[in-house]
């Protein structure tokens, strides 16, 4: 089973044990439908099942079963929490979740490497793959104009290398 890192809990909320959560994704309505979290411990995940979430100041106010006191919550604290990857909610065809995306393989139309995708950077003004091109990194415009194909059973995104270069 596989599990994707969906925020982080930085913070606790009131007496009562709620958690206040920094959520990774923009459609923050996708954060209400799931039905359980987890938390990883070790080398494994300890499964935390919410029953009351709020916004409050872009973050998600969480009160977890099983959690009463402010001191219960405290070993959360600044942990990543996840979701089981068949629990995120389907995409369109053409779109990807930037988990998917990282550690592929960026080449040319020749088949050519160019380089690795180490993270995906959300701006304002447009979505940027960051790839490393071994000791340097550049990025990528996560546009259609640039991006010709991503292939994720070949583990591989062709670009078009012309369109980089003024």
């Amino acid at each position: 089973m596989k599990y994707i890192p969906i925020g982080r809990a930085v913070g606790t909320h009131g007496l009562k044990g709620e958690v206040k959560v920094s959520y990774y994704n923009e459609a923050k309505d996708d954060f209400l439908r799931y039905a359980s979290l987890f938390v990883r411990k070790g080398d494994e995940y300890a499964e935390l099942h919410p029953i009351g979430r709020r916004i409050q100041k872009n973050l998600y106010l969480i009160k977890l079963k099983g959690f009463e006191t402010p001191e219960e919550v405290f070993p959360l604290l600044n942990k990543e929490l996840f979701v089981r990857e068949e629990d995120l909610p389907a995409l369109e065809d053409g779109e990807y979740y930037d988990y998917q995306l990282m550690g592929l393989n960026v080449t040319n139309r020749k088949n050519e490497i160019i380089g690795v995708v180490k993270a995906v950077v959300h701006t304002k003004g447009q979505d940027l793959l960051t790839v490393a091109t071994g000791g340097e990194e550049i990025f990528i415009p996560l546009t259609e104009e640039f991006i010709e194909k991503v292939n994720l059973k070949d583990s591989s995104i062709i670009i078009d290398e012309s369109a980089l270069v003024e």
